[in-house]
This record gives C-alpha cells, structure tokens and sequence, in this order.
C-alpha cells in the first residue's frame, strides 16, 4: 500500500563522502552539526549537544581522515541520535497528533529530518577539508577574473564605446562586487571544457558573472553582450541583432540566461530537470535566485514541482540585503530564507556567502543528495551587493562624489560586508596553506591581461 504521507527527501541518502587533504577534528564535525542544527532545529540542539560531548571521549581518538571513519561515525551518531529522541518525547502510538497521523509517526518523521541535517553538516565539514589547493587557485582565479571583468564592464558604462556613426554607447550591465565566491560553486560541478557540453546545467542570477566564467563563458561574449555588439551570442535569436545587456547566458557551456522576471530561469531549469530524470542523463541543474525573486510565485511554483518530483537539482537563494530598492525586512518575514524549503518538503541550510570553500561544499553536497536519487535541496547564502543594482544605480545606491544623491544603502552595513571581501579572505587563506605573493600577483596579472585583451577584440568587432 503507497504511504499516506508525503516522502522525505533524503531520508535514505547516505553522504558519499571524499577523502579529506585537510586535517579533520572531531570538533571541526562537533561544531559544523551545531551550527546547523541551532540554525534549523534549535530545539532540537539541548539533545545534539548533550550526545556529541558524551562520544567526545572516544571519538577524539579516531583518525577521521578516511571515508570509511567518517562513514562509520555519521552512522553511529545517527543511531543514538535517534534512540535519543525516541527516549526523550512522549510517545503516544495509537492515539492521533492530527487526523491519520499519530504522535509516534509524527515524532519519527521529525526525527528523520534532523538525522538528515546532521548529515548533511558533517558531509558540508569533509567537502569543505577535501577541496585540493588547485581547487582553491581555480575558484580565486575565477573571482579575480570576475572582478577584473567587473572594473572593465563599469568604465565602459561610464566612458562608452565609439559606435560606427561617431558617437559612444555604453550599455547597460550589473556587476558582482563582493559576491564573486559564487565562482566556487562551478568547482564541484561537472562541467565541459570542449566540444558539445555533457556536464551540469546552471542558471546564474545577474550578479553571477563568476558563476559563469567558471563554466566556461569568455570576457569577450560578456563585453559583447553589454555593448550590443552584433557579435554578442545575446541576440535573442535574431542573426545579427546584438546583445542586449548582460543577462548573460552560454548555453554551449551549460549556462542558461537570466530573463526577467528573474524566476523565468529557475522554472526553466526545473524543465530541464524533469527532462534529465526523464531522461537518465546523469546531469545536476542548479538554478539560482535573489531574496527578492523569491518572492515570485513562478519561483515557488518551480520550487515545489523539483520536490515533489524528487527532481535532479539544488536551488541557491542568495540575500543580498536589497532587492533593486527593497530592504529584506520589506521583503518577507521569513528569519531565515533557508526556512523558505521547509514549506517544499526537501532539505535547506545557511551559509557565508563571502567563503567560497563553503560554497563549493554545499553545492558538493546538493549534487551527492540529487545525483544518488534523493531530490533536490535549496542553499541559502548570506552575502552583501557591494554596487547599485545595476552600472546606472551605483551613485543613487552608494552615494556621488559630490555628495548629491547622498546613497541610500545603510553604511554600517556595507562597511561590515567590505571587512569580509571574498578576494581578500580568500588571498589570505591561500598565502597561509604557502601559496606564494609572486604566484598570487601572477594571476591578478593573467587576468587583468586577459580582459584588457578582450576589450580591445569586442572594440573592434
């Protein structure tokens, strides 16, 4: 008989977890369930933390830099979890919580979603220990990359192009200052470097050039794309027509184009979701949203179909703090936009937006959860637009020069965000792991040559 009540997603998932470079303690997984857990399932965390010092004795003895121990510890430390939570509620069999559902079928239910958030901060701790140093270099280089591109794209706006009838145009774009990290999240896909792309599908919002980049899309498609050139793959189809702006897509690289209204892309993606189980194609989709897009019922509408078909893909939700003009607490009352999937039914957590290495691991664990046939999950990322919604927004955002319009952005706030500057950090972290200045100035300098290069092709294009 089919089961009254809806599926878990990820309930029999069992992380396929990597062989860690970095040094795993036990309490690098102690601190990595409680933060998830105190984000998720707060009440839950009096029990969690109780349990994990109680096996703090013998698990601080155990080499934890294998699959096979880690495995064996998220098993043991699912199975007292669960006696636990048996033990400490009140368990009434027969008699009903709500109708057809009884107290100990709800509780069961209830304790299967933490298991599952358990193990998805310890899978989260062992991807974020097992990103190799060349993975490390990529994902900086993309950034750097991403905000050479950014200063070219800017200058252009506000400098111009010469057009062929002797004037100047300088199109319109968006940048991505201080939310470059999302480059990392194309390092744990499998993406194509040539010929017909096979691998992962991505939809990036307008803000994730580096996203982009990172699949394969070249400085001089996004330059054309900006300057309407006819040369742009932006031409909606029509031979010749130019791009648009930089709703940039490269379909060849398994990049799908943001349209607006933004969500247009994550209802596509759930599409070709749908289409790769269909399929068997083994291939993951991510598609990705701001805290505002999310507001948009064709979002939630997309969001629910990829869970209640256990579809082939992760969502990531990005709050940027403001939406064009809109603060978040205008936006929604959620606390937390992670809680966004509890209404779906399938598995969320919360991270730093301005990490990259948490980045790659949590899209790491969305694609073990989707490819092994557990449904997808939804990434919700902190992090902080840096810029105005767009080349043409900045003074009235941050504020001119002059001091006319003065910025409406809350400056405690960015000066907060600006102390955590992805590139930045991210140079620290690779100088201590004994990445040499030289080598890290050698990619600054690839890439400012690359995208000076390419703006010299698109002016003559």
């Amino acid at each position: 008989m089919e089961d009254k009540h809806p599926a878990i997603r990820a309930a029999r998932w069992r992380p396929d977890l990597p062989e860690p470079v970095d040094e795993i303690r036990y309490a690098d997984i102690v601190d990595a369930i409680l933060q998830n857990v105190a984000l998720r399932r707060p009440g839950h965390l009096p029990i969690i933390h109780a349990l994990l010092q109680h096996l703090a004795p013998v698990m601080e003895d155990v080499d934890l830099m294998s699959s096979k121990a880690l495995t064996s510890l998220e098993e043991s430390l699912c199975s007292k979890l669960l006696t636990t939570i048996e033990v400490s509620h009140p368990k009434k069999d027969e008699e009903e919580l709500i109708p057809r559902r009884t107290w100990s079928e709800h509780l069961e239910r209830d304790a299967t979603r933490l298991m599952i958030d358990v193990r998805i901060a310890m899978a989260r701790c062992v991807h974020e220990r097992a990103a190799k140093l060349d993975d490390r270099l990529e994902w900086y280089t993309h950034m750097v990359r991403t905000r050479a591109l950014d200063n070219v794209l800017k200058s252009l706006f506000v400098e111009g192009m010469e057009t062929p009838d002797g004037d100047t145009f300088g199109g319109k774009g968006f940048r991505s200052l201080w939310q470059e990290s999302i480059a990392a999240a194309a390092v744990a896909l499998h993406r194509s470097e040539e010929g017909e792309h096979t691998g992962d599908r991505v939809a990036p919002m307008i803000r994730d050039l580096g996203l982009a980049l990172a699949m394969g899309d070249t400085p001089v498609s996004v330059i054309a794309a900006q300057m309407g050139k006819s040369g742009s793959p932006m031409d909606g189809g029509i031979e010749g027509a130019g791009g648009r702006d930089l709703h940039i897509g490269c379909w060849e690289r398994g990049v799908l184009p943001p349209a607006a209204p933004l969500p247009i892309a994550s209802a596509t993606s759930v599409g070709l979701a749908l289409a790769e189980q269909r399929r068997s194609e083994g291939r993951f989709t991510l598609a990705c949203i701001g805290e505002g897009g999310s507001s948009n019922g064709e979002w939630w509408e997309a969001l629910n179909l990829a869970a209640a078909r256990g579809l082939p893909m992760a969502f990531i939700l990005q709050n940027n703090q403001i939406a064009l003009d809109t603060p978040v607490k205008n936006q929604s009352a959620v606390d937390l936009w992670a809680d966004k999937a509890v209404a779906v039914g399938i598995p969320s957590w919360t991270i730093d937006g301005s990490d990259p290495a948490t980045i790659y691991a949590s899209v790491a664990v969305a694609r073990d959860i989707a490819m092994s046939g557990h449904g997808p999950s939804l990434i919700h990322i902190e992090t902080m637009r840096g810029c105005g919604h767009a080349h043409h927004h900045d003074d009235l955002y941050l504020g001119a020069s002059s001091g006319q319009p003065p910025g409406y952005v809350d400056k405690d706030l960015l000066a907060y965000w600006q102390e955590k500057d992805p590139i930045d950090s991210t140079r620290r972290d690779l100088l201590e792991r004994g990445v040499q200045e030289h080598d890290l100035e050698g990619i600054v300098s690839a890439a400012n040559k690359e995208v000076d290069e390419a703006r010299k092709f698109v002016e003559a294009m």
